[in-house]
């Protein structure tokens, strides 16, 4: 596919003269340090290119840590800064001579790191989206998205991103209630065999491949009846699919009966915290829980078991455990700290992580001229056992899964991938 780049030019929002330093919360200091790349496909007619740079430049002004550089503060500690001269969110415009249509659905594919512009008339739109993820959570990029399509369709954006962080305060006396080292940070000073929640090995990106599965609403009631069998309380649909592809990877992986397997599962924070904290907070607000379970009684135990583990892992997740790493943050928050997630290498196996987007309002992005959302998917992820439930755009909704698996696994896994058993 080639591209065509038409024009390049650089967003700034705050007078330059004028630099400002917003610190990162210790929810930023966990979040990965790695931009992620996503898609969203329109389908005709669209905006013009005019209509949403005019938009997005209208909107950055809500959202000035868009467009902010990483830096320390006087204390030293990591902070964003807004309004220098080498700031700004870059905007490419480009075309390609084929048809939306010819690359619906959006399966990810390496080819698609050319499609990180603005694309225009190819008969849709493609809008590239790469954003650093320690500025900003899943729930903080679509209300982002939101706000810009109102923008775009002369519409105020009601309501604003908020960034209040009253709602972090540390309490008074401080109350480390769980043991945050080894979880979120890497310790201070490591001890041999000391308990680390994530592991990687390092592989050649090349043996990394992702896919693109769409598990219908069908599908999804059919799993939903499983689980429900041997339990009481009903699981999501979340719960359902992650302990699903949870057991199906261990599978494909063939590992061990005695090896243990772990989960990560991050959790949105808003609504734990109480007070709850409001959905339109800008940054991140997210921790993740870890289930394990031992391979064999993972695969013996069937999918309502691999649900169940999940289910109890998240909903442990509450206000005590937030709080307890705010107040982790306000003491130990002046250290070079290292999230644990840093962690060097491109491969998860035995484990895996498992994000949620389902919860996230992309029904609601407008871009104006009448374009429907048509696509949504990373454009490529060269790191091995990441998976993230997508709610589906397909005619008959349900849930897309991105997956990246190694090769020689996404073989067997494609085999055993919609298989009840």
């Amino acid at each position: 596919m080639e591209v065509k780049v038409t024009n390049s030019s650089t967003i700034l929002t705050s007078p330059i003269s004028h630099p400002s330093d917003v610190p990162l919360t210790i929810f930023d200091r966990f979040a990965l340090n790695y931009h992620i790349a996503v898609l969203y496909a329109f389908t005709p007619p669209t905006s013009t290119n005019a209509a949403i740079i005019s938009g997005l430049s209208k909107t950055l002004v809500h959202f000035p840590t868009l467009t902010a550089n990483v830096s320390t503060d006087s204390r030293g500690r990591p902070s964003l800064t807004v309004g220098r001269p080498d700031g700004g969110a870059l905007v490419v415009e480009a075309t390609v001579s084929s048809k939306l249509e010819d690359h619906l659905p959006l399966t990810p594919s390496p080819i698609f790191r050319l499609l990180h512009p603005d694309v225009n008339d190819y008969g849709g739109l493609v809008i590239g989206v790469t954003a650093h993820h320690r500025v900003a959570d899943g729930q903080s990029m679509v209300s982002f998205l939101v706000a810009w399509g109102k923008m775009v369709r002369g519409i105020p954006i009601d309501p604003l991103p908020v960034y209040d962080q009253s709602w972090l305060k540390p309490r008074d006396p401080h109350l480390v209630q769980f043991d945050h080292w080894g979880s979120e940070f890497m310790p201070l000073s490591p001890q041999p065999n000391e308990f680390i929640n994530i592991t990687r090995t390092d592989v050649d990106p090349s043996e990394i491949t992702n896919l693109l599965l769409h598990f219908s609403p069908d599908f999804i009631m059919k799993l939903k009846a499983q689980t429900n069998k041997l339990n009481t309380e009903k699981h999501t649909t979340f719960e359902t699919l992650a302990g699903y592809l949870w057991r199906k990877v261990t599978i494909a992986r063939q590992l061990d009966d005695e090896e243990c397997t772990m989960l990560s599962v991050p959790v949105n924070g808003r609504r734990r915290l109480q007070p709850p904290v409001p959905l339109e907070f800008f940054g991140n607000l997210a921790l993740n829980v870890y289930p394990k379970a031992k391979g064999r009684a993972l695969i013996e135990g069937g999918v309502a078991t691999a649900a169940g583990i999940v289910r109890e892992a998240v909903r442990v997740m509450g206000d005590d455990y937030f709080r307890s790493f705010i107040d982790f943050g306000e003491v130990y928050g002046d250290r070079d700290l290292v999230a644990c997630n840093e962690k060097p290498g491109n491969v998860l196996s035995p484990n895996m992580e498992v994000d949620s987007w389902l919860g996230l309002v992309f029904d609601v992005v407008d871009f104006g001229g009448g374009v429907k959302l048509c696509g949504i998917s990373l454009t490529w992820m060269p790191f091995e056992g990441l998976s993230i439930l997508i709610p589906s755009l397909s005619p008959d909704g349900g849930v897309d899964v991105f997956l990246s698996l190694l090769e020689k696994h996404a073989t067997k896994f494609r085999e055993i991938s919609h298989s009840l058993d």
